[in-house]
């Protein structure tokens, strides 16, 4: 449909307003020469081509519409470009155009020698007024254009858009907002917003000018079997007038979003949720198998589960497969500290508060940690350095699944799973006093116990290789490995710190090293001190292991043919008869 046929009425009125003007009749056309509007004899025609509705042939119409130019027919007899058919003495065309492109011509026709002398005498003003009347048809055309696209905006927005006027009653809602309401706009239209979401603070934002954002409300339903409604909600006012004559608020326009879209949002923006799985649990020891074998069996469960182990074992990352091979997946997954956040602050990022819950706090209230979690997994790292005040409430949301924001009353149901994480005896805590028995055994469902590096040397030179090509690539490098000396003192020292110390080491290395090959020089001074007084170690054992590894993932990545170990001799620096010998040495098979 072209842009004049989209506005025809208007169109129409146009032609009309022209005609009653100068007492002329007036046909409208498009750009496929089509009659969109007319008045007089034109008027019957309306919808028709134009009789010589070639754009391709010599007529007037199509020469304006290529050429984008007035033109005036004085005499349409003798007009080379005028196909007089219906006795027309004389015409004056406009153009129409939007956005520099040719869309239609105004033309006004004289049928008689009054009518054709009176054009010819005021052309020029003729064609000043088409020009007017040709831009009112633009603008009209560019404002309907607007305003479509302004309603697919609103139509297709993801937030609930309501539009109320002064006395409250709802005037506009889109797609979204019937959705989030549960009822359809023809009902919701010319309703007063109290009947939908009773003592709306929107009501309060009309009457004291002052609109408000990203506020949390929370509205009941009427009976049992409405739906409660929970949103996050925006108003911004409307007003008619300016500052100096006063300006007054007419309406408002709602924005509104459920909170569980709020939370999944939140969740995909916090830097914590980077996918993990078990394959991210790095080893190939008995008790690294164990470990996975383990939490690959509970992953599908809802039951709350303590991992415990050393710091920097990885507790998080293991929190992080759980969930990730848990059906709660495509959920948010918390993680909170419990020893990075002072006890003050806790309890409010855990359990959230109420606007004006304390001084300092945000108005419109904050949504805590569990909510957030909603359908969802909250991981409680560094369970043992919370307080015995916040231990209890704790207690009671594992029992009731449910909590109070600080400074309210409304009791919010929640289906959170709570994966807890200490480097802390509990037990011990429990009989100094420090940690609730009753907490501990709801935490303790699943206790899962990662074993620090020391009690799984063989897994070190595996992590040792991947800690150096993650910092060959974070830095910029290409360290091929490590100098066997540099490997034997690593490989021995006890990692008190575990994978999080090596890690660190490694980086540190990278950092420092010049070569192809990270050496003793590279490491740390303590791992170095450490070494000095350790005394002579055999790691036979533990070099050929690592050994063994590497070489079975480079055949693995690569393939078991002659070239393909020749490829891998290569990548290892080494010659293809070291290659085969260490193969049949170490007893490497496809």
């Amino acid at each position: 449909m072209s842009h004049l046929r989209a506005i025809q009425n208007t169109v129409q009125e146009i032609a009309e307003a022209i005609t009653a003007a100068i007492g002329i009749e007036v046909e409208i056309i498009d750009e496929q020469l089509r009659i969109v509007a007319g008045t007089g004899r034109y008027q019957e025609k309306v919808g028709q081509m134009e009789e010589d509705g070639n754009l391709n042939s010599g007529f007037i119409y199509s020469h304006i519409l290529k050429k984008g130019t007035e033109y005036i027919v004085e005499d349409a007899q003798r007009d080379p470009f005028y196909h007089a058919v219906e006795n027309e003495l004389a015409e004056v065309c406009c153009p129409i155009k939007l956005d520099r492109q040719i869309i239609g011509l105004i033309g006004m026709i004289a049928f008689t020698k009054e009518q054709q002398a009176m054009m010819l005498h005021n052309k020029n003003n003729l064609l000043v007024f088409l020009r007017r009347m040709a831009d009112l048809l633009s603008s009209k055309i560019a404002e309907t254009k607007i305003s479509d696209e302004l309603k697919i905006i609103v139509e297709t927005s993801r937030d609930g858009i309501i539009v109320v006027n002064k006395q409250g009653l709802i005037t506009l809602c889109n797609h979204s907002g019937e959705q989030l309401i549960n009822m359809s706009r023809d009902k919701l239209i010319g309703r007063h917003l109290n009947n939908i979401w009773p003592n709306s603070p929107v009501l309060s934002a009309l009457q004291t000018g002052e609109g408000y954002a990203d506020r949390e409300e929370f509205y009941k339903g009427k009976s049992s079997r409405d739906k409660a409604m929970h949103f996050f909600t925006t108003v911004n006012l409307i007003f008619n007038g300016t500052e100096d004559n006063g300006k007054q608020v007419t309406g408002a326009v709602v924005y509104f979003r459920d909170i569980a879209d709020v939370r999944k949002m939140v969740y995909e923006m916090t830097e914590n949720n980077e996918y993990s799985s078990f394959q991210e649990v790095l080893g190939t020891s008995s008790k690294v198998k164990e470990l996975k074998c383990q939490a690959e069996k509970i992953a599908p469960s809802n039951s709350t589960v303590l991992i415990t182990g050393a710091s920097g074992t990885g507790k998080g990352l293991l929190a992080k497969a759980i969930h990730y091979a848990s059906p709660r997946k495509n959920k948010s997954l918390i993680m909170v500290n419990c020893a990075a956040i002072p006890d003050t602050l806790l309890e409010s990022e855990l359990f959230g508060y109420e606007g004006g819950a304390f001084t300092g706090a945000n108005k419109s209230g904050k949504v805590g940690k569990f909510e957030l979690a909603h359908e969802g997994t909250i991981f409680l790292d560094e369970i043992g350095d919370m307080s015995l005040h916040l231990q209890v409430k704790l207690l009671h949301v594992l029992q009731h699944r449910e909590i109070e924001r600080v400074g309210g009353t409304r009791i919010i149901p929640v289906d959170v799973r709570v994966i807890a994480a200490t480097n802390r005896d509990l037990e011990q805590m429990m009989q100094d006093g420090e940690f609730r028995e009753d907490l501990y055994f709801r935490l303790n469902v699943i206790p899962i116990k990662i074993p620090s590096l020391s009690e799984r040397k063989e897994d070190i030179p595996l992590l040792l290789h991947h800690a150096l090509q993650k910092y060959n690539n974070l830095i910029g490098k290409k360290i091929r490995g490590f100098e066997q000396e540099a490997m034997e003192l690593l490989v021995s020292y006890q990692w008190p710190g575990n994978i999080r110390e090596l890690e660190n080491a490694v980086e540190y290395a990278v950092n420092i090293e010049t070569n192809e090959l990270v050496s003793k020089q590279s490491i740390p001074g303590r791992i170095l001190r450490s070494y000095r007084g350790v005394g002579s170690i055999s790691l036979k054992e533990q070099l050929d292991v690592y050994e063994k590894q590497i070489i079975t993932k480079h055949l693995q990545e690569n393939g078991y043919s002659v070239q393909d170990k020749r490829k891998v001799a290569a990548i290892l620096g080494i010659s293809e008869s070291t290659l085969y010998r260490r193969i049949r040495e170490l007893g490497i098979v496809k």
